[in-house]
């Protein structure tokens, strides 16, 4: 007995996506471009199934993104036309920008829609036949598995590897299951709670179809004593390749429903971090902002309370520049403030006058600590000349080192040629005849010649 599962897909008829158009004919006449469907639509190997998806997958984009190009040229070549009439007509090209806007618009809206259909459409087929392709498997495992118990006796190793194969089937199913769920939790969060009781339910079959199996095996006591537990060990080996924990192997309702809340609680967990992550930047970038603010509105303060409107705007500039001279100047301040008592008091009416002309600050000026501060000057000194002579020094002094280092190994190595007892060989004078040359051979290797040496002996 053997329970046959459904797919969870359901199969909606589409109309295949253009890739190229061909011109159809009557006899009277050209009608319309007839779409030509996708080669992926009809060719099927089970074997490149997911290589041929993203080809085709590409050449859907590949297209959309031309269509999309042909659009914005065709918006270029109306933005022309609307600049032309409206150097002569402004009324009538404000009209023909809305209406052309308008139909702009609706066109890309419809072009998302098509271009989204179409990956649908694209993606339905390869569910079907990744689901058709499993289910195929499992038919044929199944039917091996079950041929083998029935034979008289039944083989134990051909009993072993149709259960095998019909384990891996079935955690084939269950991986392929597991991983739809995954990209819908990627792409839609409200699509993939949608599909979540459908997607535990197949989940459920496919752990009823595994211990299932192993029921039937139990039928066999001499079977069972010998792989039960190798086969339940393999069963736990091919779930704890989809990274399930130790604690959710179990097959049950609540361990599967407890993967599916794990996966979503990952996601979740990484649109958080990714979040966090974003927040730094656009906290800096908004700071960044608001400093620029304040320092416009700063500006905008000073220049509105250094503006006289009765045209005494002279003498506060004089003022003010008088103060940025003086105040890179500490100690001339200091210097001058102790000279004399009579010229102190002469000062004292003028700057208690000037102080009594000043206009009043605004009120929203005066709330920030930044508008409380003396300004300050900074002066910016240049050494591009200094630094540019120090360069040209430096790449002079180090052109004239190379230049003498190599005019050196130069007339090392001239030397070095000249003298063969530094090449490893021993200067031979060509005119000795070859007795000569085989004594001084041997004289080199020790040999001392006897008659030599006797006189030598003798002159002692």
């Amino acid at each position: 007995t053997r329970k046959e599962t459904t797919t969870t897909t359901t199969s909606t008829t589409f109309t295949p996506p253009t890739t190229t158009e061909s011109s159809h004919t009557t006899p009277s006449g050209p009608v319309r471009n007839l779409p030509t469907p996708d080669t992926y639509f009809t060719h099927f190997d089970p074997r490149d199934e997911h290589k041929l998806y993203k080809e085709a997958l590409n050449r859907l984009e590949e297209l959309h993104r031309e269509k999309v190009t042909k659009v914005m040229k065709d918006w270029s070549d109306l933005e022309e036309r609307y600049q032309e009439m409206r150097s002569k007509d402004p009324h009538m090209a404000e009209e023909f920008k809305q209406r052309m806007t308008l139909r702009f618009q609706q066109t890309v809206q419809s072009l998302e829609e098509e271009g989204s259909a179409e990956k649908h459409q694209l993606f339905a087929m390869h569910q079907q036949r990744v689901n058709a392709h499993i289910n195929h498997r499992k038919k044929e495992a199944m039917n091996c598995y079950v041929f083998a118990l029935n034979e008289n006796p039944p083989n134990t190793h051909k009993v072993q590897k149709c259960l095998q194969k019909l384990l891996r089937s079935l955690h084939k199913d269950r991986h392929h299951t597991i991983a739809h769920y995954r990209h819908l939790l990627a792409s839609s969060i409200e699509l993939a709670e949608r599909e979540k009781s459908v997607t535990l339910e197949h989940l459920v079959d496919i752990d009823h179809m595994v211990n299932q199996s192993l029921q039937m095996l139990y039928r066999y006591p001499t079977l069972s004593r010998k792989i039960s537990q190798l086969m339940s060990d393999y069963i736990q080996a091919l779930r704890s390749k989809d990274d399930t924990p130790g604690s959710l192997l179990a097959m049950t309702r609540d361990a599967e429903a407890s993967i599916l809340d794990k996966y979503k609680e990952e996601l979740s967990t990484t649109q958080e971090d990714k979040s966090r992550a974003r927040y730094p930047a656009e906290m800096k970038r908004k700071q960044q902002h608001e400093l620029v603010e304040s320092k416009e509105a700063k500006l905008q303060v000073e220049t509105t309370a250094d503006f006289d409107p009765n045209g005494n705007n002279e003498p506060r500039q004089q003022h003010s520049a008088q103060q940025q001279q003086q105040q890179p100047q500490p100690k001339q301040q200091q210097s001058s403030t102790v000279i004399k008592p009579d010229q102190n008091a002469a000062q004292a009416p003028a700057v208690q006058h000037h102080d009594h002309d000043s206009e009043p600050k605004v009120s929203h000026a005066q709330v920030h600590d930044m508008s409380h501060g003396e300004p300050t000057f900074f002066t910016r000194k240049n050494f591009h000349r200094d630094s540019r002579n120090v360069h040209l020094t430096l790449a002079f002094a180090g052109l004239s080192l190379m230049a003498a280092i190599c005019i050196g190994v130069a007339v090392i190595r001239r030397r070095n040629a000249r003298l063969p007892q530094n090449q490893g060989f021993i200067e031979v004078d060509q005119g000795i005849s070859q007795e000569e040359r085989h004594v001084a051979n041997m004289q080199i290797n020790g040999y001392e010649n006897p008659t030599y040496k006797y006189f030598e002996v003798k002159d002692q």
